[in-house]
Parts: C-alpha cells; sequence; structure tokens
C-alpha cells in the first residue's frame, strides 16, 4: 500500500533527493580528477628511472595534487553544506509561516529573537505547539552543524581551540585538524570528507519528518 504524501512531505523528499544526487555526483567527480591525475603522473614518469620520480614530482605535480587532494575537495563540500544548511532553513521558514496562516497564530516567525534555524524551531515548538525537543541530540548536531558552518562562511581560516575542536569532532563528521605546535591550544581544520555533506543530509532528513510529523499530528488532533 502507498503512503499518502503530504506536499510538504513531497518537497522534502524531492528537494532530499536533489541533494543526495548532488552530493554523490560531486563526490564522483572529485575521485574522477584525483585518479586522472594519477594516471597522468604515472604516464609522465614511466620511462624514468624511481630516483628521478620525487623531483618530476615536486617540480611538476606537486601543486596540482595538493589542489586535487586538498583544496578543491575542501571548497566543494563546504559550498554543499552551506547549501543544504540553507535549504533548512528556508525550509523551516516556509513551515513556520504556513503554520502562521493555518492557525491564524497571532506571532510570526519574524517577533522570535533567535537567528536561523533556531528562530524556526523555537516558534514551531512554543507558538505553533509541536512537540519539538531542541536538547534531543539531533537538533544538538544540527546546531553544532550551524556553527561549523558559520566559520566557513564568516572566517574559514581562523583557528579552533581544542574545546572547538573536541566539540565539532563529537557532533560534525568528516572534519581532521592539525595541532599548531608553537601553541597547543590552536587547530587548523586540515580537511573536509564526503563524511560531513552525508551525515548532515541524514540529519536535515530526519529534523524535516519530525517537524512534518508533528504538523500531521496537530491537524488529527484539529481535524483538518
Amino acid at each position: 500500500m502507498f503512503r499518502r504524501l503530504t506536499w510538504l512531505e513531497f518537497a522534502i523528499d524531492l528537494e532530499n533527493d536533489n541533494f543526495k544526487n548532488y552530493i554523490e555526483f560531486m563526490e564522483d567527480n572529485i575521485l574522477r580528477e584525483q585518479e586522472k591525475l594519477e594516471q597522468s603522473f604515472s604516464e609522465s614518469v614511466k620511462d624514468y628511472p624511481q630516483e628521478d620520480h620525487d623531483q618530476i614530482f615536486e617540480y611538476l605535480y606537486e601543486e596540482d595534487f595538493y589542489n586535487v587532494r586538498e583544496v578543491f575537495p575542501k571548497i566543494m563540500r563546504t559550498s554543499a553544506l552551506i547549501a543544504q544548511y540553507s535549504y533548512l532553513e528556508k525550509t523551516l521558514n516556509t513551515i513556520s509561516k504556513e503554520c502562521e496562516r493555518k492557525y491564524n497564530l497571532l506571532l510570526s516567525p519574524e517577533d522570535i529573537r533567535h537567528n536561523g534555524v533556531k528562530k524556526y524551531i523555537f516558534y514551531l515548538n512554543r507558538v505553533v505547539g509541536l512537540n519539538i525537543n531542541e536538547n534531543e541530540i539531533l537538533w544538538q548536531k544540527i546546531y553544532a552543524y550551524n556553527q561549523i558552518r558559520n566559520r566557513f562562511v564568516h572566517s574559514p581560516d581562523e583557528n579552533y581551540t581544542t574545546k572547538e575542536k573536541s566539540t565539532f569532532e563529537q557532533k560534525v563528521k568528516g572534519l581532521t585538524f592539525v595541532q599548531n605546535p608553537l601553541h597547543t591550544n590552536n587547530h587548523k581544520l586540515k580537511t573536509i570528507e564526503k563524511e560531513i555533506n552525508i551525515d548532515f543530509l541524514s540529519l536535515l532528513t530526519q529534523a524535516l519528518q519530525v517537524v512534518s510529523g508533528e504538523i500531521k499530528k496537530k491537524d488529527e488532533t484539529l481535524g483538518q
């Protein structure tokens, strides 16, 4: 038996599939470019003795390998996370405004002092009356992704303290850090792996399912 989808569930499923396909496409391209460069290097050194390979790599390929292995994946994965988080904020904003209209509420999302996702979750919980507990680990992880997203946007080259590093390692997947040997409380974000977007898409999907499920319960209670 097919499950009947509300307009909200249908829109969420459609957009989530788009993000899933984009992440897969992006990761395939990252891997393909790395393999192409490795093949190019192998072809370039095949007629030279082994002792010359390092020198050829240093003069002709080192920068390209650094870009393909670290710089370009970091940029693409960061951009994908920012896009996903913006989509979550935009969708929660749309849901909140629709709830305001649908339930004839006196307060609007703009009346809430919080920002971003926290604003809409507070509104949906306290004003609309949905059973959403922002202290649950799902929302705490999403808020951690919000913090790392803000770092990517506003201060991408800033160091992380040991405490920040520990928090992000616990709640955000796909990050690796390197410690400053002279200032041991400072850590540089070294790499961003594909798990960051796969994990956040899963969290995003769960979050919107919770919200849409609670709206459905409220509608059933009100006989709508």
